[in-house]
């Protein structure tokens, strides 16, 4: 019953790899946490993705097409995993959990960052002229997009994590090559495809947050 419940109420959840990592973290840890937890901690990611995406402040790009993400979007992602961790009942030093949100991002813009501009950049989007900054609604797109993906991969990471030794342990794991290892693990280019369409769904929220603040 317990299980069933989980899968209808993320069902609702306006991202399917979410919804994937989400049961796929439930079944790994086989009765550890409880699902009603681990339904929290996706309904986190999918929140700290809108408020991220509110602000606008994630990135800019500049000359050449480089992308590059603010000290906010990093700050943002190691507060969204604080957070997803309280909600899971599991504890990871403050510190490891920067280290891990910088290297996460870093092989998200490494691996599909040329995509995700390229995607956001050729739809209604573009950027301001001269000043070689992402306007206002592109810089919300990406960094929606990016905490949404670091939020997803984090729960991939902990879901292999509890499958290789039944717990959220990252005392001596490698935490850059775990990041890596998990990037090219997934399908980045579906994932970013598919976060894009989250985002139409959630405007509704962004744009209340935005009026919010």
């Amino acid at each position: 019953v317990e299980k069933f419940l989980l899968i209808q109420t993320i069902k609702i959840m306006s991202n399917a790899h979410l919804y994937h990592a989400i049961k796929a973290l439930a079944d790994a840890t086989n009765g550890i946490i409880k699902s009603e937890h681990v339904e929290k901690a996706g309904t986190t990611i999918q929140t700290c993705s809108i408020v991220a995406a509110a602000s606008g402040l994630g990135a800019s790009l500049f000359p050449g097409g480089a992308l590059v993400l603010t000290g906010f979007a990093v700050a943002t992602v190691w507060g969204m995993y604080f957070k997803v961790n309280s909600d899971l009942g599991i504890s990871i030093s403050e510190n490891t959990l920067k280290s891990l949100a910088s290297a996460l991002l870093s092989n998200i813009i490494t691996s599909a960052g040329s995509m995700l501009v390229a995607l956001v950049v050729s739809g209604v989007i573009g950027l301001i002229p001269g000043l070689h900054l992402l306007a206002v609604p592109a810089q919300a797109v990406i960094a929606y997009i990016t905490v949404f993906s670091a939020g997803i991969l984090y729960i991939k990471l902990l879901t292999k994590l509890f499958k290789a030794q039944g717990s959220a342990d990252l005392s001596g794991v490698d935490v850059n090559k775990a990041a890596e290892d998990i990037v090219q693990e997934t399908d980045m280019g579906s994932m970013i495809k598919d976060l894009k369409e989250s985002y139409k769904q959630d405007k509704d929220k962004i744009d209340e947050a935005k009026n919010k603040r």
